[in-house]
């Protein structure tokens, strides 16, 4: 279980999955901005956080608190 914060858990789980922000936001339905802002820890609790979720095949729960290990991706 990852005990970073959602920045940190945000960021590495995007890196695993080799996306880049833009791709993140763009299909999470969100700006670059608004990731950068949450991968920088501006933002701590994201509105969208459901979305940013699915692009990256991962819990809301996950993302916000470290629970629920993220799905392998394939």
């Amino acid at each position: 279980m990852n005990t970073g914060n959602i920045s940190e858990r945000l960021k590495q789980r995007r890196t695993e999955l080799c996306l880049s922000q833009s791709a993140v936001a763009k299909s999470a339905g969100i700006t670059q901005q608004s990731v950068q802002a949450i991968e920088a820890g501006e933002t701590k609790r994201p509105r969208h956080i459901v979305e940013i979720s699915l692009a990256l095949k991962c819990a809301p729960e996950y993302l916000l608190y470290g629970t629920k290990a993220p799905k392998q991706s394939s």
